[in-house]
């Protein structure tokens, strides 16, 4: 008697609603993404062999230029606490306007007493704009009054600091900085460099080789 043929089903696989899935997670994903925005200030900072990377969560950043010129930003989520409390230390008004514009800036670039102004610019009017930073000399350090108010304004709240200084920046620019912050004694600031890769040979690089074997 002969064997019964079993009838066999087709091989094929609909992938219609898998591509489906994965362009609408796709779409997903670039519409929320949010991308960082380019930095309007140029500013080339030394390099170094640290892998400590920076963080964006409640970080208030200096930069200096190679001009020695100062400015700051900080995360998005201090923005309007900040410039509340530095309205109440400095006895400004700031309309609730002002105060929706400064959340929405990327950084400051110049005076107090500019801010409204400055607040107002678009990127391409910025990159057009002749900034003259934050006044740091010993007569009128504001940056010192920045700190203060990022400070009052997060008591109970660890503020990650960095300096991010130009490598062809001189030392008064630096040293108005940390003038300010010791003002304010805070002592402990982030430098931010550019990495680079321990050079072989050194005590490091001897370290990070024995601690990758190790693992």
């Amino acid at each position: 008697m002969g064997r019964a043929k079993i009838k066999r089903g087709s091989t094929n696989v609909d992938m219609t609603a898998m591509c489906d899935v994965a362009f609408l997670l796709l779409s997903f994903f670039i519409l929320t993404t949010k991308f960082k925005p380019e930095e309007a200030i140029e500013v080339i900072p030394p390099s170094s062999v640290s892998s400590k990377a920076a963080t964006d969560k409640d970080a208030f950043k200096v930069s200096i230029n190679k001009d020695g010129q100062v400015f700051i930003d900080m995360s998005e989520e201090m923005r309007g606490d900040v410039i509340k409390e530095l309205a109440k230390e400095r006895n400004l008004t700031f309309s609730p306007e002002d105060v929706k514009y400064f959340e929405q800036a990327t950084f400051v670039g110049g005076p107090i007493s500019q801010l409204n102004q400055f607040d107002r610019l678009n990127s391409e009017q910025i990159k057009a704009t002749k900034l003259s930073g934050i006044p740091v000399d010993s007569a009128n350090n504001e940056l010192q009054a920045w700190i203060s108010a990022a400070v009052q304004a997060n008591l109970g709240t660890k503020i990650n600091f960095y300096i991010k200084g130009d490598n062809s920046s001189k030392f008064p620019a630096f040293k108005a900085v940390i003038d300010a912050f010791k003002k304010n004694d805070i002592y402990k600031y982030n430098l931010v460099t550019n990495a680079e890769d321990v050079p072989e040979g050194t005590e490091l690089y001897r370290k990070n080789i024995l601690g990758e074997m190790g693992k």
